[in-house]
């Protein structure tokens, strides 16, 4: 057996202790939450389906245009920033949503990247200039 087998068969306990929040549906009883839960809360759902349906409806239809183009995706990032899903973390007196952690910036830029990294990288990008100015003024 070579060594990443061993360490992947050794972990597998370590990781079902830490993510018993949800019970395998082969078992009958219920197991405690004591354990580090993945399940995204009621908010991050709404927050990632709205992300899914912008990028289903508003990026994939016009995706390979914006990459023959190389035009910059304007109406797009508008549109995202009018539904709150870009500069969730910067405060809402500098003119972000104000409200969003880290995690759920990750849930709106892996659906955005899904329907074009491109115009993901264009709506998620403007996040990157902001974060050491965002520290160091709040």
């Amino acid at each position: 057996m070579n060594p990443l087998s061993q360490i992947v068969r050794a972990a597998r306990p370590i990781y079902r202790t830490f993510s018993t929040c949800v019970p395998s549906a082969s078992q009958a009883k219920e197991i405690p939450t004591t354990g580090l839960c993945f399940e995204l809360s009621e908010e991050q759902k709404a927050l990632q389906e709205l992300a899914r349906k912008f990028t289903r409806d508003e990026i994939i239809p016009v995706a390979a245009q914006y990459d023959k183009s190389g035009e910059y995706p304007w109406p797009i990032v508008k549109k995202a920033w009018e539904l709150g899903l870009m500069n969730g973390h910067i405060p809402e007196h500098c003119g972000g949503v104000g409200n969003l952690g880290v995690f759920e910036e990750c849930l709106i830029g892996e659906e955005f990247s899904f329907g074009c990294s491109g115009i993901g990288t264009a709506v998620g990008g403007t996040n990157l200039g902001v974060s050491y100015w965002d520290y160091q003024n709040f």
